[in-house]
């Protein structure tokens, strides 16, 4: 009879050699490593994660179809061009350096090719403006209309319930006559100023303001303005924590219109004075992004500073003229420590501009959007952060330059006039960006 005792030893270290192979072997295939049957050999490789919203895009690397997105891909070391692709939404590219035993990431957003149009008012818009959290948009009807006033309409995520309806907020009046009057929305998107040319009049956009409640603010309002200032300041000095104490000195100097994306990550800017921005002010982090950088700046152009990644990169967009230049902040040294000056973004105003008359932060903290002047009208332009993608998403007729986006970036909303009738007047419709 065979006697097992004696084989217990061998094969007590055989399962122990197993398990350690077997988990080295584990170990550098989640590394990316990969046999290679032409060179029969082990051959390193990088991860290459592929997502696209919407779904089940297809993917292609170097022309050649690999698969579809929300799914990973291993790949030797190298430059690949990676095309994502889905019948019906424009197709993006890329150009993305692999490295090995590194994920590298491609997030496509894909836009349709034929966005849906739908209208959100019918009894004509004059002068609408968003309000600056991107939430609502305020709105006026003129007389001889039964619905003359101010009207407000949400833009979340109901947009199309029947509690989204449009509501009104203030009644024309004798004397006020709201499509002639100037109107904003504060800072803090809570309440809608109104100008007479004596008096000034808050209101609140989530009822109907009976004119008994217009109560002049002219006297309180200088103080009401130093207040969202101060809040407006806490708020950036919170987000400046983030930013290398060098590339702030960069903004305090040569930079204006600063902001920050919502996410607090991302900080776009016009440069109004050259300058360089120092390597590696951030240690390295791996598999940030490879795109072409710009780290000389030139005055009259917008850039993206990445705060994560320590990236910066420039905006293709052509800004009127060029910014003046700020007089130049210098640190100051004192016995303990050097004070940087703290960069100036955007200062508060009362009047909310339309957003998309210059490069601003799309909702997604990923992509910027403008309007783009062509000759057949003006276009609503989206690109990535870092300057690749663009994309005209609308091309269509539309009142300039009132083109706004929902929060959530699922589709964008113009003042235009679709009518045969040459006195109608336009009205607010929503573009499908999703």
């Amino acid at each position: 009879m065979l006697n097992l005792s004696k084989y217990r030893v061998p094969f007590f270290f055989l399962i122990v050699a197993f398990v350690i192979i077997g988990t080295y072997v584990a170990i550098k295939f989640t590394q990316g490593y990969r046999f290679d049957f032409s060179s029969k050999s082990v051959m390193p490789t990088g991860m290459l994660v592929v997502n696209s919203s919407p779904h089940g895009a297809q993917v292609f690397i170097d022309g050649k179809l690999k698969g579809a997105t929300n799914s990973t891909l291993s790949l030797p070391p190298g430059e690949y061009l990676v095309e994502i692709k889905k019948p019906g939404t424009f197709p993006w590219q890329k150009k993305l350096l692999i490295e090995k035993e590194l994920v590298t990431q491609a997030n496509a957003l894909l836009f349709p090719q034929v966005p849906d149009l739908k209208p959100l008012t019918f009894t004509g818009v004059e002068n609408p403006k968003i309000s600056p959290d991107g939430g609502k948009i305020v709105y006026s009807i003129s007389s001889p209309s039964p619905q003359a006033g101010l009207w407000v309409l949400d833009l979340g995520g109901f947009l199309f319930s029947s509690n989204r309806e449009p509501r009104q907020i203030a009644k024309d009046r004798a004397g006020y006559n709201f499509s002639e009057l100037n109107y904003y929305w504060t800072p803090d998107s809570r309440q809608i100023l109104v100008e007479t040319q004596k008096e000034k009049y808050l209101l609140d956009p989530s009822q109907l303001n009976p004119s008994a409640s217009f109560v002049d603010v002219s006297k309180s309002l200088e103080q009401m303005a130093l207040t969202w200032t101060k809040e407006e300041k806490i708020r950036n000095e919170a987000r400046f924590k983030k930013v290398p104490e060098k590339l702030k000195e960069i903004l305090a100097s040569s930079a204006t219109d600063i902001s920050f994306s919502p996410d607090g990550t991302k900080i776009l800017y016009t440069a109004t004075a050259s300058a360089e921005i120092p390597e590696k002010l951030i240690p390295p982090v791996p598999a940030s992004s490879n795109q072409p950088e710009s780290r000389k700046i030139e005055a009259g152009r917008l850039y993206v500073y990445d705060i994560k990644e320590d990236r910066n990169f420039t905006i293709p967009f052509n800004l009127p003229e060029p910014t003046p230049t700020p007089t130049q902040a210098k640190s100051v040294k004192t016995k303990d420590k050097t004070i940087t000056p703290t960069p100036t973004p955007t200062p508060v105003k009362i009047e909310t501009e339309n957003w998309l008359t210059k490069p601003n932060w799309f909702p997604s903290s990923n992509h910027l959007i403008w309007l783009e002047a062509g000759e057949n009208g003006d276009k609503v332009i989206i690109c990535e952060y870092d300057g690749t993608n663009s994309t005209a998403v609308y091309s269509g007729p539309m009142v300039s330059p009132f083109a706004f986006v929902s929060p959530g970036g699922e589709r964008l909303v113009i003042l235009t006039q679709i009518s045969f009738d040459p006195e109608s007047k336009p009205n607010l419709y929503s573009v499908s960006l999703k």
